[in-house]
């Protein structure tokens, strides 16, 4: 340690711009991106030795591809960054780019790899697909005769996460950034609610901004401030060999996704390791004072399955010896992504936590994100699903968190499909007529603690195990509900979305703060609008209803409940009077769509529910059977259709009244799936696939949502500018796509991520598609792009593809919608 360094290390400073708390690759690489964007003097405090926690014994693997574009873009940054952090610092990381290899053993899986194939070339990333001769020429030592192909992604790499935690705190230094280890944080001191400080056991350190990235830590520190980040440690086996006579030290590192099995190269042995579908969680009942570079036994009756697939696919470990049986800890959360951004409990804290056993590839590009967004306000890439303020205050609970961590270990690995369900915790958020949606056959799914209604097998059969990407065995299910609400009438609960009341005397100014849409509207209206950023960009997709002068309800998709208050709250004018309510338990939510729905409800009613007196995005307080209820006309299936918000004590009441006055009129019940492929056939854009933080409403065909004359708003400034720029044939535009001749049964499916092709030029994306039910064809939706415009007439040249699983079809693309074009049923 340098003279300067241990000066540090006695004198802890009295105020900094930013702390971070704690010393594991993330936060050092936080401090390390700070100190590079010329922030001096920030500081770290690690409670023992910088990454003694869980960086330590973390493989090291460094992947590029992700779920989404953005967090690709962060990974291949994350790759560069280890390239480049040796020269820079003198400091070796042990970085090299032996690649790595994916193999497939079904049919399923080798679709999979294939569609990954094509997400690589679209994020200009060299991938090659292997056949099994290939598999065994680049890597030997694997048994073959079940394998179906590979896949190869050659700048995949590895790094000894020791080192490059070692070599960012040296680049850190060098630029004035300070580092206390062996300092543990006892509390985040605040000041009106807001961040003043960090209290130590070596004094208080005064700041305004503080990352709390403290690993399996982070969770019982936070909610000791009342804040909620959802994560538990588990336990994470793996085995090393003994040294392997000529193993190459390039040979690149495996995956058996199938088998749960991962490998790479360690000084010439080979580490050996697993994500069982069932692990084990560990210290429930806290973690002790003294863990430090700490192993844990190691369970060989728990480990034994995933041992007994390794001897099998590694038939040399029948002859070679093992070196070590590794068990240490790593923190995961409920739905298997780490928390990053604000909190929106305490202003000023951030929260980097959760890594899910990624910390290490997640490292370089977090660091720069948390850096950017502690100074600049946004963080540099949409990360929209990793938000901590996607959390739920119930999701505090030490016990949910320890069960379902025990299951998020395995959601790295095995099969990714619709059918894949989350088995733990379950039944803990029930909307309130459950049971009898279960009586009804409803099939649930596990969003954010709610049951979820997501088809409906009145033969009482639960999710099937045969596995598909393609046709489903609930799909004729589903493909019934669908056509029901063409011919008939559907009923959907939506109950699980979060119902936000906004009042007070300045909730109409409030709310116009950050929506683009004016909220200066007449009582009993509703409208659809988006929450913005200073970018543009959109952060939640709403719709407001004013039920009163002073009252507005916002009601936004359920895992959206905590993230969009926190919008309003954060980006509203402090001055002005108003209050947020979170009314989501409050009131039910059923919706009835389809060209019966409007004689169904009347026959309930003796409010005059026609087109005249009740017109498309209206809202009325209606008597509905013996209940007093807000209908609000709107469909997310494009038909005609109306919201019902009831009071939750009469949602039961109204449930039962509408299937008794239903059944003459052909009503059903319908679920997710079903408004899935309706919306997609009209065109309806979801949060988080089609829409999100880095896409404008001018981009994705949401301009007519955008007032610019009612005043500023958060974003005008951005969209003025585009708007005079590139006027209506943006750069990039979201456009309506159906593939001719595909066919339910056999495809090609529209799923998500396949590069649309305009003759031999590469222009665009699929953003979510799937199979529509009321077309009878496959439809999606794609974002597009042209630095000359994605004007109509360029659509309308036409001469575009879509690649899926490696080979091209023709599609269709245009602005409209295909079913509906001009949205006259559910207007009529």
């Amino acid at each position: 340690m340098s003279a300067s360094e241990k000066e540090q290390a006695q004198t802890l400073p009295e105020t900094a711009p930013v702390v971070v708390i704690g010393g594991g690759i993330i936060g050092v690489s936080t401090l390390y991106h700070l100190a590079k964007k010329g922030v001096e003097k920030a500081v770290l405090v690690e409670r023992k030795a910088m990454a003694s926690g869980t960086t330590w014994h973390a493989a090291g693997i460094v992947g590029q591809l992700r779920e989404s574009s953005s967090q690709t873009e962060l990974s291949k940054y994350t790759a560069r960054l280890f390239t480049e952090l040796e020269l820079e610092t003198g400091q070796a990381t042990g970085y090299k780019q032996n690649g790595t290899l994916h193999v497939a053993l079904s049919d399923i899986r080798w679709e999979q790899l294939r569609r990954n194939h094509d997400h690589a070339g679209r994020m200009e990333i060299e991938s090659r697909l292997l056949s099994v001769s290939e598999v065994a020429e680049l890597y030997p030592y694997i048994e073959r005769s079940d394998l179906l192909g590979g896949f190869f992604v050659p700048s995949n790499g590895q790094v000894n996460p020791l080192d490059v935690t070692q070599a960012m705190a040296k680049g850190g230094r060098a630029r004035g950034a300070q580092i206390f280890e062996n300092t543990k944080a006892i509390r985040i001191l605040t000041r009106n609610g807001r961040v003043s400080g960090v209290e130590t056991d070596k004094g208080v350190i005064a700041t305004d901004r503080v990352l709390l990235a403290g690993g399996m830590w982070t969770s019982r520190f936070a909610a000791q401030h009342g804040v909620t980040v959802p994560l538990h440690a588990t336990e994470h086996f793996y085995i090393v060999t003994e040294t392997i006579d000529g193993l190459p030290r390039t040979i690149p590192g495996l995956v058996v996704a199938e088998e749960r099995l991962y490998t790479k190269e360690d000084a010439g042995k080979l580490l050996i390791g697993g994500f069982e579908a069932q692990g084990k969680s560990w210290g429930q009942n806290g973690i002790p004072e003294s863990f430090e570079f700490d192993e844990l036994p190691f369970d060989m009756e728990h480990v034994e399955p995933m041992l007994e697939r390794a001897f099998a696919r590694f038939p040399f470990l029948e002859t070679t010896g093992i070196h070590t049986f590794f068990n240490g800890p790593e923190s995961f959360t409920p739905d298997g992504r780490p928390y990053i951004g604000p909190a929106p409990e305490m202003p000023g804290l951030f929260i980097a936590a959760g890594m899910n056993s990624n910390g290490i590839l997640n490292g370089g590009g977090f660091g720069l994100t948390m850096a950017a967004w502690m100074t600049d306000g946004m963080p540099v890439r949409n990360v929209g699903s990793m938000l901590t303020a996607r959390a739920h205050p119930f999701q505090r609970n030490a016990a949910y968190n320890a069960e379902r961590a025990a299951e998020s270990i395995g959601f790295h690995y095995g099969l990714q499909w619709p059918g894949r369900q989350i088995e733990s915790a379950r039944g803990i958020r029930r909307v309130p007529v459950h049971d009898r949606l279960q009586a009804a056959g409803a099939v649930m799914a596990e969003r954010i603690g709610w049951e979820v209604p997501m088809y409906y097998d009145p033969s009482g059969n639960s999710w099937p195990s045969r596995p598909s990407i393609g046709w489903q065995d609930w799909s004729a299910l589903v493909g019934e509900e669908c056509r029901a609400a063409r011919d008939a009438a559907v009923l959907i609960d939506q109950s699980m979305y979060a119902k936000i009341l906004v009042q007070g005397p300045d909730a109409a100014k409030a709310l116009d703060c950050v929506s683009g849409a004016s909220m200066n509207i007449a009582v009993g209206t509703s409208v659809y609008t988006q929450f913005l950023n200073r970018i543009g960009g959109i952060e939640a997709d709403v719709t407001v209803t004013r039920l009163a002068p002073e009252q507005y309800m916002v009601v936004t998709g359920h895992p959206s409940q905590i993230r969009d208050q926190f919008h309003i709250r954060t980006h509203a004018d402090p001055s002005l009077r108003f209050e947020i309510f979170d009314a989501t338990g409050a009131y039910g939510l059923l919706t009835v769509h389809g060209p019966k729905s409007r004689p169904i409800l009347q026959a309930l009613s003796g409010d005059d529910l026609s087109n005249e007196a009740f017109p498309f995005g209206a809202a009325k307080e209606i008597d509905l059977a013996h209940a007093r209820v807000w209908a609000i006309r709107r469909s997310f299936l494009g038909e005609l259709g109306y919201e019902l918000l009831i009071p939750v004590e009469f949602t039961a009441h109204v449930y039962e009244a509408l299937l008794e006055k239903g059944a003459d009129h052909g009503l059903r019940h319908a679920g997710m799936f079903a408004m899935n492929a309706c919306r997609l056939e009209k065109g309806f854009r979801h949060f988080g696939h089609d829409i999100g933080e880095e896409d404008t409403p001018y981009e994705t065909g949401l301009g007519f949502a955008v007032h610019l004359d009612k005043g500023d708003f958060i974003g005008r400034e951005a969209l003025v500018k585009q708007k005079a720029e590139q006027g209506a044939a943006t750069k990039s535009r979201t456009v309506a796509i159906r593939v001719p001749g595909a066919t339910a049964e056999d495809g090609p499916h529209l799923i998500h991520n396949e590069p649309v092709w305009k003759g031999e030029r590469l222009v665009g994306h699929v953003t979510s598609g799937g199979w529509g039910w009321r077309l009878e064809a496959m439809v999606g939706l794609a974002s597009l792009h042209n630095d000359e415009g994605v004007s109509k007439d360029w659509i309308g040249e036409g001469g575009f593809d879509v690649q899926i699983a490696g080979k091209r079809y023709p599609i269709e693309a245009q602005l409209a919608p295909f079913y509906d074009p001009r949205g006259e049923i559910m207007r009529g």
